[in-house]
């Protein structure tokens, strides 16, 4: 076998070529997938409609990340270990698995889609490895008790979620015991200012408007107010407290989960003052499970973080999807080529980042 540092470009083309094929096939699955019989919940019915509806655009970015997971390593890809973080559908699993990578672990902390992935797999024919339920913690436990080493974790659209990013990076390493790759994609991209006035609108509008619960809602994500859950949780927590104190209280707590607000209104309580203090003007979590709304984060203090772990890390600018209308195409496709010029500047106008790292060999 090759050294992680001798593989050729044509082993590279190799890979290129797979995931073409790849996505080729699973396309085809996935146009003709009924989703309504399918057996899944509603919940991940109205996501796979989603990605149906979109499924060139889906598999193009997703076939993008796979590259980057696995091109350079030396690594045949059936000898491979690759982990969806955060799988949601499983669609990124499926492809990864399409193009025959030899072991998928799919995870995910929500145990409904876990469920459904097992049908979808059965579904398009896909059988995944393992199916992991839960967070960093229960996948590092799962791999240690099953003597698994990963040669990349992989991800679109979680990280800006995780309520602890820097806690959940630092462990990233656990995963492996030989040279590894992180490739984690999001769309929350803080350097475009175009995604950043729309999401500071729906970060305000979740923090002080109730939402309804509309088909195909996820059962674990909380409709209230996030303000108006972090004035219940002060109130609960110190009854004593006035009405303007809770409501100062739960300003001033923004971006915090239960366990963590309970600590300020402690630290209130004994101290009058708290030493937490929002870093982002609008960012905003659900303070029941810590889930953010698309967590606008500075991209060089997430690539500070893995260089403090020894990582090399680069954060790379994404690309648009070349699908549509002519007139679409005809921009994505100016665009994909100004970002390409720009490399990292490009930031300002891509449609998403990728923290993309490695680890040096154990």
């Amino acid at each position: 076998m090759k050294g992680h540092n001798q593989t050729t470009a044509t082993e590279n083309e190799e890979v290129a070529e797979r995931i073409e094929a790849a996505k080729s096939r699973l396309y085809k699955k996935l146009v003709a997938f009924d989703v309504k019989s399918s057996g899944i919940s509603e919940y991940n019915q109205r996501y796979m409609r989603e990605k149906t509806f979109a499924a060139q655009s889906t598999l193009d970015l997703y076939g993008r990340l796979i590259y980057l997971s696995t091109r350079t390593m030396g690594l045949p890809l059936e000898r491979f270990v690759f982990v969806d973080y955060g799988g949601g559908t499983g669609c990124l699993s499926f492809l990864a698995k399409e193009m025959g990578i030899g072991t998928v672990i799919y995870n995910d902390i929500y145990d409904v889609s876990c469920s459904d992935v097992r049908i979808l797999s059965k579904s398009f024919g896909l059988p995944l490895d393992h199916v992991v339920c839960g967070d960093i913690d229960e996948l590092i436990s799962y791999l240690q008790a099953n003597s698994i080493s990963v040669n990349t974790v992989t991800s679109y659209d979680v990280l800006e979620h995780i309520y602890d990013a820097k806690s959940h990076l630092k462990k990233l390493g656990r995963l492996s015991n030989d040279h590894f790759r992180i490739v984690y994609a999001s769309g929350a991209n803080i350097e475009n200012p175009s995604y950043v006035r729309s999401v500071t609108k729906k970060q305000k509008e979740a923090e002080y408007q109730d939402r309804e619960k509309k088909w195909g809602y996820k059962d674990r994500d909380s409709h209230k107010a996030y303000f108006e859950l972090r004035k219940e949780i002060i109130s609960s927590y110190s009854p004593d407290l006035n009405s303007e104190q809770v409501e100062q209280l739960a300003y001033a707590t923004r971006g915090l989960i239960k366990p963590d607000i309970e600590k300020c209104v402690a630290e209130y309580t004994s101290r009058g003052v708290i030493t937490y203090h929002p870093e982002h003007p609008t960012n905003t979590c659900d303070p029941l499970t810590g889930n953010w709304c698309e967590h606008l984060m500075d991209t060089r203090w997430l690539q500070q973080v893995l260089r403090d772990e020894g990582l090399l890390v680069q954060i790379l600018a994404g690309y648009y999807s070349v699908s549509g209308s002519l007139p679409k195409r005809a921009i994505k496709f100016f665009l994909n080529m100004a970002i390409r010029l720009m490399r990292r500047r490009g930031l300002v106008i891509a449609p998403y980042y990728v923290v993309y790292a490695h680890s040096l060999a154990k």
